[in-house]
């Protein structure tokens, strides 16, 4: 289903947004109201520079809406809602049922602290279903990367990980720089302030690079993106049918070539900001297929790092933890 997100990286004092929690939470059931009831006009006045961009027009609007009306029917009833500050932005969240779905749904918009709309999107609830939920890697992954990473989506439901119902990344993650609980420094609208951005990205085993992909600018930050989706990527075989699949990396950083052999800690690239990626951060899955949006998602078992200041000798990333590789020796 189509959908059209916008993530942003403003800031907003916490204080700020308790005072404003209802109105924002009326803000999103008064927004969504106007999409069921095709008012695009009202919509389209609210949304944010980069979010008209993505529709092209109010048509874009009203497409969409016929999309899901067409899909999906009305709206039949609201099992829960809530709003969350996320990283410096609103984020208003409704799950609900439609007549011609069988599962529910999410409904969500993203506001600035003015309450501009940055993202809307409509999408399944539902993960993947997967042959690999067992599964246990053959290789040794380490975390990708020195210092202390944000997981931004992570783990094996829906909608603390957005990747989770797509078969190949059922299991993927997304994760940032951060430093006393920030992953950006200023205003964050240079992608150099942000704590990742030209970081060295790490290979997580020995194994074989089979693909690199640049060529792909950087985008500047929360810029519309008319390039593939991974950007600058590279894949590596670690044996087994694993394949891991690393993207986002900076334009013109990579260290490796088609056919190089790596072992576990090697220098990949830099992280960057290219593909579907409107701030600087790294995404990771691991898949059975060498081939991009192809073969299913295997989880991903990394060993020896600290979560939440604990460490795991073994473990699935999760959601919201602060992760840091511990060399064992």
């Amino acid at each position: 289903m189509k959908t059209f997100v916008l993530i942003a990286a403003l800031t907003f004092a916490a204080a700020t947004f308790a005072q404003k929690k209802i109105d924002f939470l009326q803000r999103g059931r008064d927004f969504t109201n106007l999409f069921y009831d095709g008012k695009t006009s009202d919509i389209w006045t609210n949304l944010s520079p980069q979010m008209k961009k993505l529709f092209g027009g109010e048509d874009g609007i009203l497409g969409f809406q016929l999309q899901i009306k067409g899909e999906s029917g009305a709206e039949t009833a609201v099992i829960e809602e809530h709003v969350s500050l996320q990283g410096g932005v609103v984020v208003y969240e409704r799950m609900v049922t439609y007549q011609k779905s069988v599962t529910p749904m999410l409904v969500q918009w993203t506001f600035d602290p003015d309450g501009s709309v940055l993202g809307f999107s409509i999408k399944s609830t539902v993960p993947a279903q997967s042959n690999f939920v067992d599964y246990q890697d053959k290789a040794a992954l380490r975390l990708p990367f020195q210092g202390n990473w944000l997981v931004v989506s992570g783990g094996r439901s829906f909608p603390e990980n957005h990747h989770a119902n797509s078969l190949d990344q059922r299991f993927a993650l997304d994760l940032a720089g951060i430093k006393r609980g920030r992953i950006f420094s200023g205003d964050g609208t240079r992608m150099e302030q942000y704590f990742c951005f030209g970081r060295p990205i790490l290979a997580p085993a020995d194994g074989t690079v089979v693909q690199v992909h640049d060529g792909v600018p950087d985008n500047p930050i929360n810029a519309p993106f008319a390039t593939t989706p991974p950007g600058n990527y590279v894949v590596i075989d670690l044996g087994n049918s694993e394949f891991i699949f690393l993207a986002h990396f900076k334009l013109g950083s990579f260290m490796v070539k088609a056919g190089d052999q790596v072992r576990a800690g090697a220098k990949l690239g830099k992280c960057g900001n290219s593909g579907n990626s409107p701030v600087p951060h790294l995404h990771v899955h691991m898949q059975n297929s060498p081939q991009l949006f192809s073969g299913e998602g295997l989880p991903m078992q990394f060993h020896n790092y600290l979560a939440q200041k604990k460490f795991v000798s073994a473990g699935e990333l999760e959601n919201g933890q602060t992760v840091r590789y511990k060399n064992p020796k």
